[in-house]
């Protein structure tokens, strides 16, 4: 008859053998949670669909009371609530948390992932959004995603539903940010071609190309809705002789400082491009001729009154020649919009250059 100590020598197996393979389905359960994570990003062709899938796939993974993913401002370094979940989570939407402060921020600032057990007894804690939430935060899981080796954003997790955060959770997390940091990197690289694409090199304003698709949209939106719309046409005047005078280099840093005064000109919904060479457009979304006409008369001044090439001793006056055609009042499509204010500005220069001229109606 077998003894007792034999019994129970024969039943360790059993559970070393069942333990075993419970971390085996654990391991293919994370393993399969990273390979769809995988897929997940690779179709993702921006920046903020990548940190969309990240925070969602963090949410599935870890069961929180509240999530939060902060974008770090590259100029002032501040962290900004991005995306958030849980309760009165839209009173925190667009906040702000100052460099360095609280556990993100000492996160952002170290590149350090944070594990806190007792966030309130953590030095680091800030109590401010505790305060304009009512929530309590008891434990904290924030890591930071990294783009060119420099933080750009950081996942925060708060107070584990069932237990504590722990190690485990970390790595996985860790690892969920690193994946992301990949993902970042590569969306950032196509969204710069994209934008290569359509923006021009010199100046940084939108090109021809793209100036053709948003004329084309907003032209069917105002066929839509019934509204309306103006379309500025600006050239240049003898801007050959600034070339041949001191050469194209400089030519290239006037059409650029040009570039800057109607950028500052205009209002943030108009839509600036460089059509060709010394010539841009403006799109005036929703807008009468009367107030196109204000704008080109304020671009014309402006780049009247700007003397470029002061630093080179140069001090170079450049005048401008502006066409003015509005929709519908002088054209019902896209190509004939673009006609009129072309016409527009070669009558300003026939007619002495350095002044602007309205479409003929039709």
């Amino acid at each position: 008859m077998p003894t007792l100590a034999k019994t129970r020598a024969r039943r360790r197996p059993r559970k070393s053998s069942s333990s075993a393979q419970s971390r085996m389905l654990a391991l293919v359960r994370e393993l399969r949670f990273f390979i769809e994570t995988t897929h997940s990003l690779a179709s993702a062709r921006e920046p903020k669909a990548v940190l969309r899938i990240i925070f969602d796939k963090a949410k599935t993974m870890i069961k929180c009371e509240a999530w939060s993913l902060f974008l770090v401002d590259p100029s002032s370094q501040e962290l900004v609530f991005d995306m958030i979940g849980g309760p009165k989570a839209r009173r925190l939407k667009e906040q702000r948390i100052k460099p360095g402060m609280g556990i993100v921020g000492w996160v952002a600032q170290h590149g350090k992932p944070a594990l806190i057990a007792a966030a309130q007894k953590d030095r680091r804690f800030l109590p401010d959004v505790d305060c304009a939430t009512k929530f309590i935060t008891r434990t904290v899981l924030c890591v930071p995603i990294f783009s060119k080796r420099r933080p750009v954003a950081v996942l925060e997790m708060l107070n584990k539903i069932g237990k504590p955060f722990d190690r485990q959770d970390l790595r996985l997390l860790t690892h969920l940010a690193e994946q992301a940091s990949i993902a970042l990197e590569r969306a950032t690289l196509q969204e710069q071609a994209t934008n290569l694409g359509l923006t021009d090199e010199l100046t940084r304003m939108y090109n021809a190309r793209y100036f053709e698709q948003a004329l084309d949209r907003e032209i069917r939106r105002c066929r839509r809705y019934g509204s309306m719309m103006a379309l500025i046409f600006v050239d240049l005047d003898h801007f050959k002789m600034i070339n041949d005078r001191y050469g194209h280099l400089m030519g290239s840093q006037c059409l650029a400082k040009v570039a800057q005064i109607m950028a500052t000109s205009v209002r943030d919904v108009d839509i600036l491009a460089r059509y060709g060479g010394d010539e841009f457009v403006v799109i005036l979304p929703e807008t009468t001729v009367a107030t196109a006409k204000a704008v080109a008369e304020r671009l014309h001044a402006e780049i009247g009154s700007h003397v470029f090439l002061k630093e080179t001793g140069a001090n170079v006056h450049i005048s401008a020649s502006i066409g003015i055609a509005g929709f519908p009042d002088h054209a019902r499509t896209k190509e004939e919009i673009i006609r009129k204010a072309d016409e527009a500005m070669y009558q300003a220069k026939d007619a002495g250059r350095n002044r602007l001229c309205l479409a003929s109606q039709p």
